[in-house]
């Protein structure tokens, strides 16, 4: 096990980058976990719901360098926790961001237009990674532009 300083960040949607609220602890993880599963397994231990975990956006922090984003760090796949904290875990920080933004359901009908849905769906696309996107709502390249 490695302990893992983790920073959760609650945005209150995503055009606001003020943080409205930050939780820090440290997380036990497994060694041998993917490396590309570590944001879901530290928000789950942290007491996060799965859906909260699957929105999140992750971020490593190498002591006081800018922090970047977790796929940055690899291309591999099968790259471990061990294989990419063992050695800097004392000096990393995982800054985890969590965006919540009004859901579109509970917009009042008058609400539900073409750009609402639009921007939501611009937002989405926007924060997901574009092979994760296309695997859940396969769409022609053009549809993207």
């Amino acid at each position: 096990m490695l302990p893992v300083f983790c920073v959760v960040e609650h945005y209150e949607n995503s055009i606001e980058y003020d943080c409205k609220e930050e939780h820090a602890e440290f997380v036990l993880v497994r060694k041998d976990m993917l490396f590309n599963q570590l944001i879901e397994m530290a928000l789950l231990s942290l007491g996060y719901s799965h859906s909260s975990a699957a929105q999140a956006k992750g971020l490593i922090q190498v002591g006081k360098w800018n922090p970047v984003p977790l796929s940055y760090v690899t291309d591999a796949p099968d790259a471990t926790v061990a294989d990419m904290l063992q050695d800097v875990y004392h000096v990393v920080t995982l800054k985890i961001q969590l965006h919540s933004c009004p859901k579109l359901e509970d917009l009042p009908p008058e609400q539900w237009s073409h750009t609402t849905v639009r921007n939501a769906l611009k937002d989405l696309l926007k924060d997901m990674n574009q092979s994760s996107l296309a695997k859940e709502c396969p769409l022609s390249q053009h549809a993207y532009h």
